[in-house]
């Protein structure tokens, strides 16, 4: 019986001393890009099941766009990184289905040309905004530009997200769509362009940003999972949220806009599921 205790001591010693080593985590260059809600989620994920899984170190990846770090991290280059959830990009990642921004990515406001506002005013439905033929603009492989389309919007693409904005300053299309988390950042970054924030309308559609981690790095999953749950649980997450953007949903005035709700068919299932469990804003 001695024997027996002395066995699992000296298995718990090993398994806590596998623990304890530092785990090197390498992120894609976006995710760690200055400190915002992002990036201190996951460290704060990470600190918090310290006890479990011991200290880590960060490595930056080089910076790369997300096509490409959604490849690295498939084939184990990168260990995590932030993505738009949809049903193809999770078939080759572990995604730690639980939303970092609260869905506040899939509230799209428009980026118009100054002076256009007027062609919005009497918008208050998908029925009139798609009457008066408003072309949107956006990148190519953005899976917004699926989400759109299948609502039975006009959409104009690029290849370069930088294009977006000197096409719409041309008045190419009518509309560039911004997350009402970017939406204040980039007209202020392209000022010079005479861009204005339309006031009326805000599009929803569901369009939940998940970690994605390394298929062969479970623990890293289950670390995060982990974490990001007790992050919840003891209310940070819904404190880091608020400290970010409280501000820009006031500014924006989300809750007096027109909203014109969309389907999202690039979700999966599971996703659909998780998301519903966990706090969003509303709608």
């Amino acid at each position: 019986m001695k024997q027996k205790k002395i066995f699992v001591l000296i298995m718990m010693l090993i398994c806590s001393v596998s623990h304890a080593g530092i785990t090197k985590v390498v992120v894609w260059e976006h995710t760690l890009y200055k400190p915002n809600l992002i990036s201190t989620t996951l460290f704060q994920a990470l600190d918090i099941t310290k006890a479990e899984y011991g200290d880590y170190e960060i490595i930056s990846s080089h910076p790369m766009p997300q096509d490409r770090a959604l490849k690295e991290i498939s084939n184990g280059k990168l260990d995590v990184g932030h993505f738009i959830a949809t049903e193809e990009r999770e078939k080759n990642a572990l995604v730690i289905r639980i939303p970092i921004m609260q869905g506040l990515l899939g509230y799209r406001i428009c980026l118009i040309k100054e002076g256009n506002q007027h062609i919005f005013d009497n918008i208050t439905n998908q029925v009139e905004w798609i009457e008066k033929n408003i072309t949107i603009g956006q990148q190519t492989n953005w899976p917004d530009t699926e989400i759109l389309k299948t609502n039975g919007f006009n959409v104009a693409t690029t290849f370069k997200y930088e294009l977006l904005f000197q096409q719409l300053a041309k008045e190419r299309f009518t509309c560039f769509a911004r997350g009402a988390n970017e939406i204040n950042r980039e007209f202020i970054e392209y000022d010079t362009l005479d861009l204005a924030i339309e006031k009326n309308i805000v599009i929803y559609y569901p369009f939940p940003l998940f970690y994605f981690v390394n298929p062969h790095n479970k623990m890293l999953a289950e670390r995060l999972e982990l974490g990001l749950n007790r992050l919840q649980q003891n209310g940070t997450a819904n404190k880091l949220f608020e400290q970010n953007f409280s501000y820009i949903l006031h500014e924006l005035s989300l809750d007096k806009r027109h909203i014109l709700k969309l389907n999202n068919p690039t979700l999966s299932t599971e996703t659909i599921n998780a998301i519903n469990h966990f706090p969003m804003l509303k709608k």
